[in-house]
Order: structure tokens, then sequence, then C-alpha cells
């Protein structure tokens, strides 16, 4: 788990599933799931299209800080 950062909760999912690696990310109770391939929000539960792109370009900018995570593990 990462930090809070700019008001998000961010966990690096260490299981590749059928999704590939992907992080989760919390804001509110909300989760989304954004792959680590293409930044791009797989699933997400509740909030709204805005907030998924905002969880979006969130991890964009961390990207490296999340595939050095996701590195840890495999």
């Amino acid at each position: 788990m990462f930090p809070q950062i700019n008001g998000f909760d961010v966990k690096v999912n260490i299981i590749e599933d059928q999704d590939g690696p992907h992080v989760h990310v919390f804001k509110a109770g909300v989760e989304y799931r954004i792959s680590l391939e293409t930044c791009k929000v797989l699933t997400y539960t509740g909030g709204t299209k805005a907030q998924a792109r905002a969880a979006e370009r969130l991890i964009a900018e961390r990207i490296d800080e999340c595939w050095t995570e996701w590195n840890k593990w495999h």
C-alpha cells in the first residue's frame, strides 16, 4: 500500500489474474481496479466516470512506482 495520494489510497495487487497486473485504488468507499499495462480502469464500484478518470491519471503519474512495487513480488 502506498501512502495516501491526493485523497486516494493505492494498493498494488500482487496477484496477476485474468485482468493482468493491476492496482486497486480506493477513495470515499469507491474501489477502482486500474491496469498497470494501460493505466485504464478495468472496473469500479460506485463513483462517477470523472472520478474514475482522476484515478487513472493518478496511476499514470505514479506508474513507475507501481511497477517497482509489482516487481518486488514477481
